[in-house]
């Protein structure tokens, strides 16, 4: 008779990360050459660690936003990272911010993005903008946080590119206590975006449920450690009333990377 213990495998959870990236025209150059050069980088990484880890297993999907928005991979699956293989992504258009948030409202559901038999970790997404929204978001925000619970409880996080970045945006789409870096140089945005989706799939494929952890401020925190800058300066400049009306909350964290600090 066979051992239970050698038939009886444990069946990792599916830890999905979600990409929304800004590829409208002020995204162009050198900054969506950063984003492309990282991304591929960012899934060999993964790849390695999904394999390796014995809690989870990461798959991932990326919706690219300019004019409206499209998915880079497949509008009805996470991707798994085996054979996959990022397709680069060129800048141009408007920053429909909104568009992007509709659209993950309509995929973040069991019946399309989400279908697992072994279940789901707490999804991460990471949203990128160099830019302010040129379509209305605010309502649609609202919409998904109150009618998609997976939207709601998804550890959210921002990255602000550059300057013209508008970090209160940002702030409002990641939502209660979680986190906005800004980073001003290339090479740190490169860096930035590996290092924050290795800490996510470490943090979240512990994690089972969103009550009883900051996920995203302790992944941001990781990330610090982990990227080559001496100075970070934390700032409460986002309005408290802003996130009451938002997301039910006092507070939001921006962490700024500070280019003279380098």
């Amino acid at each position: 008779m066979p051992n239970i213990i050698d038939t009886t495998e444990m069946v990792k959870k599916v830890l999905p990360i979600i990409y929304v990236l800004d590829t409208s025209g002020s995204m162009s150059g050198e900054k969506i050459a950063a984003v492309n050069e990282a991304m591929h980088e960012t899934v060999d990484v993964l790849k390695d660690i999904s394999e390796k880890n014995p809690d989870a297993q990461v798959k991932i999907a990326a919706l690219a936003f300019s004019s409206g928005s499209r998915w880079i991979t497949s509008e009805n699956t996470l991707e798994d990272l085996e054979d996959f293989v990022w397709t680069d992504l060129e800048a141009g258009g408007t920053t429909d911010l909104g568009n992007a948030i509709s659209e993950l409202d309509k995929k973040l559901s069991r019946s399309e993005l989400l279908k697992s038999e072994v279940g789901f970790c707490i999804p991460v997404i990471l949203f990128l903008t160099d830019g302010h929204p040129t379509d209305s978001y605010i309502n649609i925000l609202k919409n998904a946080n109150k009618n998609n619970t997976w939207f709601r409880h998804a550890t959210k996080i921002g990255i602000a590119v550059g300057d013209d970045a508008d970090q209160e945006a940002l702030a409002r789409v990641v939502g209660n206590s979680e986190a906005v870096i800004s980073v001003h140089d290339n090479d740190t945005l490169k860096t930035l975006i590996k290092v924050a989706s290795i800490t996510s799939s470490m943090v979240n494929s512990k994690s089972r449920t969103s009550a009883d952890t900051n996920n995203a401020v302790e992944i941001i925190n990781q990330t610090m450690q982990m990227l080559p800058c001496k100075g970070v300066s934390i700032n409460k400049n986002v309005s408290s009333e802003t996130s009451k009306s938002d997301n039910n909350s006092s507070d939001y964290t921006i962490i700024d990377l500070d280019e003279s600090n380098w």
